[in-house]
C-alpha cells in the first residue's frame, strides 16, 4: 500500500558526513544490513518502482540518498554487514551511518529492517540497542516475507 502524497522525488546523494546539508525539514530514515530491502520498501510505500535504486547485489546503496516527500526527507542509508566491497568501502559506510546519527537531525523516525527470514544478526540488535539508548524513535520492519515458502 502506498502513501498518499503530493510530490516525491530523488533529492541527491552524499558520499561524506560533510556533504550531508543541514536538516530543515523532518526526516525518515531507513536502516538494515546490505539486501535487506531498505531501498525497496522506500520504493514500495511511495507507489514507485525506480525511486530508489535497487539491486539484488548486497552493497548497491553506497552513499545516503536523501529524498523529498511532500517537504519530509527519506533517508536511504547504507547497509551494513555483507557486502562484496573491499574493508576500506565497508569503514566509509560505517563511519557515513555514525557519523549521520552522530548529528543534529529533526529525526522523525528511523526504520530498523530486519530480514524475517534469518535470525536477527548482532548487527541488527546493536542497531536497536543504539536506537533505544538514543531515544530516537524507531520502529522494526520485517522485510523479505515473500521469499519464505508456505510450509515455514
Amino acid at each position: 500500500m502506498a502513501l498518499k502524497y503530493e510530490t516525491a522525488r530523488y533529492e541527491a546523494s552524499y558520499g561524506t558526513i560533510a556533504q550531508l546539508p543541514k536538516p530543515t525539514t523532518p526526516e525518515v530514515s531507513f536502516v538494515g544490513r546490505s539486501n535487506v530491502g531498505k531501498s525497496s520498501l522506500l520504493n514500495r510505500l511511495l507507489g514507485r518502482k525506480q525511486l530508489a535504486r535497487v539491486s539484488s547485489v548486497p552493497g548497491k546503496t553506497a552513499n545516503i540518498n536523501f529524498f523529498d516527500v511532500d517537504g519530509v526527507k527519506f533517508v536511504d542509508l547504507p547497509g551494513y554487514g555483507y557486502a562484496k566491497v573491499s574493508h576500506t568501502e565497508k569503514q566509509r559506510w560505517a563511519d557515513l551511518i555514525g557519523g549521520y546519527f552522530e548529528q543534529e537531525r529533526s529525526f522523525n523516525l528511523v526504520i530498523s529492517l530486519v530480514d524475517i527470514r534469518r535470525e536477527a544478526q548482532k548487527l541488527d540488535l546493536r542497531m536497536v540497542d543504539f536506537l533505544t539508548e538514543t531515544e530516537l524513535p524507531f520502529v522494526v520492519a520485517l522485510t523479505k516475507a515473500d521469499k519464505i515458502t508456505r510450509n515455514k
